[in-house]
């Protein structure tokens, strides 16, 4: 379904001393229009997207995944981590509706490269996948690029490290500035102010010799000059998750926050000032529990609102704001699960009883050790038609969410995009629940467009012994 038609070089100059990055290249693609102002990061019009998180290398696999209702042009364009080192472009062609899955060290494999995919027509959208034995992370990529960038969840609290990526795709330098917001309100570092990114290039800064030992970090990210995409990576010993960053909204949905037995989160932070009420649904299988957490934010300091002690997964959530806030999900292996159901063992007790006396001995026990850390971005807005492109593993079980809010039945059609015809699935999601749709693996599906008679937000799930992954669908406007 999909046929090669070029390999170009083209040349990239440049360096930034503080973090490793890709060289300036003196000519490239016509990057598409910059949306400025969409809060969602992503619309599934004939656009260019921007994919920060792209690695081929000896451990680390990535997959961009492409789908589309039409038949359209591919240009992709992989950038070099090293200097003076010109990038790979690649390009093909897509019949629609259908999806693929490109899998980059195919391509080329060198390490980190982030990737800029051009698209001629569309509806159209663009995820990207890592893997590894014990990795599995990704997320959908970015179209629109406002000027202030939201990004919360990030740790440093100990065994969990956050990076910050900040990919500068387009041929002009980049001036940035980072602002870092923990639980002890406004974190000033003075490396964050001006932060050069060279044109075609990227930085990546891991936030733990700045702002060691934080439980909770949010950040805003500015360009002075230029515009940059970044990109949030948090990773402990059990996995590895990544995400986009957002502009702000009053409103977010979550259709799935807790997938492969792992303890959700909602990380907020608040980008209208003082006082900020936020109010959390949660959407289940059977109903909407109205109004389960309720607090107040400031605009100084970001907050944690855990969601496991509400309802039994699965479930999605809504996020109910009095001023524009930034959100995100994250979910990670249970901590009561260390030496527990999915922890790493240990030692218990077993308790003898006879006619005589009762004895006690301490033996082994061995428990499975658990991977997992997941986390993604909501959908600012609900809308009637979505493009999801999406993977599956062997091993792994892959679902697709559909989140209904509204007051009505809302009736559900998904169209597989594949590289074989498929025929729909019709679903029915009722008012204030939640639906999930198993995705069967080895049949080539690389993503759905999902049609409904009412407004209703979507996302998927992968999950299984690399690790998890929860990704964002991409709504049609």
């Amino acid at each position: 379904m999909r046929k090669v038609l070029l390999l170009v070089l083209a040349g990239f100059v440049g360096i930034v001393g503080l973090m490793q990055i890709a060289p300036v290249a003196p000519t490239g693609p016509e990057f598409g229009d910059v949306d400025a102002t969409d809060p969602e990061g992503a619309v599934a019009s004939p656009s260019v997207w921007y994919c920060p998180w792209v690695e081929a290398g000896d451990v680390v696999d990535t997959s961009l995944l492409i789908s589309s209702e039409v038949t359209i042009d591919v240009d992709m364009t992989l950038l070099d981590p090293i200097a003076n080192t010109d990038p790979t472009e690649f390009s093909f062609n897509l019949f629609g509706p259908g999806g693929t899955r490109i899998d980059v060290g195919n391509v080329v494999r060198r390490g980190e490269s982030p990737t800029v995919v051009e698209v001629s027509d569309g509806p159209a959208a663009v995820a990207s996948l890592q893997r590894a034995d014990a990795l599995v992370a990704g997320d959908r990529c970015t179209v629109s690029v406002p000027k202030v960038w939201y990004l919360t969840g990030g740790s440093t609290k100990t065994g969990t490290f956050t990076e910050i990526r900040l990919f500068n795709p387009f041929a002009d330098n980049a001036e940035v500035s980072i602002t870092a917001y923990s639980e002890f309100n406004l974190d000033l570092v003075p490396e964050f102010d001006d932060i050069d990114v060279a044109g075609r290039s990227w930085t990546t800064i891991d936030m733990e010799p700045f702002l060691p030992f934080r439980d909770e970090l949010a950040f805003t990210i500015e360009s002075s000059t230029g515009l940059v995409i970044p990109a949030l990576i948090r990773s402990d010993e059990r996995g590895e998750a990544m995400w986009p960053g957002t502009a702000p909204s009053q409103t977010w949905d979550f259709p799935v926050v807790a997938a492969g037995g792992l303890e959700p989160f909602l990380a907020v932070m608040s980008a209208g000032g003082d006082g900020i009420t936020v109010t959390v649904d949660v959407v289940t299988e059977t109903g909407t529990v109205f109004g389960a957490r309720e607090i107040t934010i400031d605009a100084s300091a970001p907050a944690l609102i855990p969601l496991a002690d509400i309802a039994a997964p699965p479930f999605g959530v809504r996020v109910r704001a009095s001023g524009p806030i930034a959100a995100s999900s994250f979910a990670v292996v249970p901590t009561g699960g260390e030496g527990g159901e999915g922890g790493e063992g240990g030692e218990g007790e077993i308790t003898t009883t006879t006619s005589d006396e009762s004895s006690t001995t301490t033996v082994a026990t061995e428990q499975e050790f658990m991977r997992g850390l997941a986390g993604t971005v909501g959908a600012p807005s609900t809308s009637s038609k979505w493009i999801v492109p999406l993977d599956t593993l062997l091993e792994s079980e892959t679902t697709l969410w559909v989140m209904n809010n509204t007051d009505g039945p809302a009736m559900v059609s998904l169209l597989p995009l594949a590289e074989t015809e498929l025929p729909a699935i019709e679903v029915t999601v009722e008012s204030g629940t939640v639906v999930g749709v198993p995705v069967d693996v080895g049949v080539g599906t690389f993503g759905f467009t999902v049609t409904a008679d009412r407004s209703v937000s979507v996302a998927w799930d992968i999950s299984g012994p690399r690790g998890v992954a929860i990704v964002a669908g991409i709504a049609i406007l």
